[in-house]
């Protein structure tokens, strides 16, 4: 049997495999992670994963045997070392994801988004990420939020001084996010910023791309055209390589979701919370869908397409007011090297199965992979994406944006922890209540690609 480790030690080893991360990262610049690297990162981000779990395990093993001790009246000053109340929080915060992720209300990959708001970023947002854990994560939040669904003027009479303690510290939390509308914020279990992770989302790019989430109205990058290197002769001063760098800032914007549900099931708790979360996440996926394909950025998220338009990424077809079974190779072909290895396909399924069916002079499939599974074109992986123009009229005059092509970690995905209900009644036509109530949700969201040079777009465009 191997030897127990303790949470110090575990997390120590966790810090260490992080900065080899880093490493990589640093090694790699601006430019894409690739070869050899590319396994290596995956192995350590396995590993980071599974020291992930042991840390908590150890934690609430430790926590455990320091509450058994004060049970057997041992001092506990001579039990365990003192600790400061933000590493008490954090160990809390962790402990909780661990009993969601262990009563399976939690996915694990759920989890770790939100472990990595504690763990990462400047010490006041991980302090609120923290509390935003403890309060929404809590057994006892969750029956509150559910009695104040049942009924909303007076579920809170019905509360237990738990349900009411924890009520008041979401409440807190709410006002420190800075989160104006709403009455109420939801459980962490239901909380789209949390659940809609890559493998909770139907949508391509949150599966493809670089999803981070944050606490503040914004995510502040930078881009750079990259350091320069150079072959330097013994003796000779070294060129500055310094690169130029630019902020590029991401903000979040607001969506809702207005779910009806009726009395008999708001009084449901466990239901309701259940079916909650599948109404509610499938409807905000498929408004977040939309926007991080074509969203303008300015009054919604910035969509992928929309970034690459009228820019030197955008490539017309070579065909006639169709599609050609060139277009991908000129797509592959115009991409910059430093792109080629991560890059992949995406198009609406019709225009896929337009490449499907095209054939060589001799008969053969032009394109056989697109019919593998999973599908692939030219080598690289391809990606539905319903969201994108499918169908191409000759008659109108038109730009049909149909392929996009790149490295899609290069396009980034904003998620603002904080969703928020408000409890509204529901009335007919003719002013009389319907036995229903409308719960709308808001969340915050943003999207954009600060590296239009990783991808090409393909326009097939059209005159009547």
């Amino acid at each position: 049997m191997s030897e127990r480790r303790t949470p110090a030690v575990i997390r120590a080893e966790i810090e260490e495999l992080r900065a080899q991360l880093a490493e990589i990262d640093e090694a790699a610049g601006d430019d894409t992670i690739r070869g050899e690297d590319v396994a290596r990162w995956n192995e350590i981000d396995d590993r980071i994963s599974a020291l992930t779990r042991e840390y908590r395990t150890e934690l609430r093993r430790e926590s455990l045997a320091r509450d058994a001790r004060r049970t057997g009246s041992i001092d506990r000053a001579q039990s365990a070392p003192r600790r400061g109340t933000a590493s008490r929080n954090h160990d809390l915060a962790m402990w909780r994801l661990d009993d969601l992720v262990n009563g399976n209300r939690l996915p694990a990959r759920a989890a770790e988004v939100a472990q990595g708001l504690l763990d990462v970023g400047p010490k006041p947002e991980r302090d609120l990420a923290t509390r935003w854990v403890m309060a929404t994560g809590d057994d006892a939040y969750v029956r509150a939020f559910a009695k104040l669904a049942a009924d909303p003027s007076r579920g809170h009479l019905m509360w237990t001084p738990e349900e009411g303690a924890a009520y008041r510290a979401a409440t807190e939390v709410r006002t420190a996010l800075n989160l104006s509308g709403g009455s109420a914020m939801v459980p962490l279990v239901i909380d789209p910023a949390i659940m809609l992770t890559s493998a909770g989302s139907n949508n391509p790019l949150r599966q493809i791309s670089r999803v981070v989430t944050t606490v503040s109205d914004s995510w502040n990058g930078v881009t750079s055209a990259g350091a320069t290197a150079e072959w330097k002769t013994e003796g000779s001063q070294a060129a500055d390589g310094t690169p130029a760098l630019a902020p590029a800032p991401i903000p979040v914007f607001m969506g809702d979701v207005d779910v009806t549900y009726s009395y008999e099931l708001g009084m449901d708790a466990l239901d309701f919370t259940n079916q909650l979360r599948r109404v509610a996440q499938d409807a905000a996926d498929q408004l977040m869908a939309t926007a991080y394909t074509t969203g303008n950025g300015s009054t919604a998220p910035g969509g992928i397409v929309t970034a690459l338009v009228g820019t030197a990424s955008e490539i017309n077809t070579t065909g006639s007011e169709a599609l050609d079974d060139s277009d991908p190779f000129a797509l592959q072909n115009a991409l910059p090297a430093r792109f080629s290895a991560n890059a992949s396909f995406m198009s609406h399924i019709a225009t896929a199965n337009a490449y499907r069916q095209m054939e060589t002079t001799n008969g053969a499939l032009q394109f056989p992979e697109l019919r593998q599974t999973p599908p692939m074109l030219l080598g690289k992986p391809w990606y539905e994406n319903s969201n994108m123009d499918g169908a191409i009229n000759a008659a109108a005059t038109a730009n049909n944006y149909v392929v996009v092509y790149g490295d899609f970690s290069q396009f980034v995905i904003v998620d603002r922890i904080g969703t928020t209900v408000e409890f509204l009644p529901d009335y007919g036509a003719n002013g009389r209540p319907t036995g229903q109530r409308h719960l709308f949700m808001t969340f915050r969201t943003g999207s954009d690609a600060p590296v239009i040079e990783a991808f090409r777009l393909l326009d097939v465009p059209t005159a009547a």
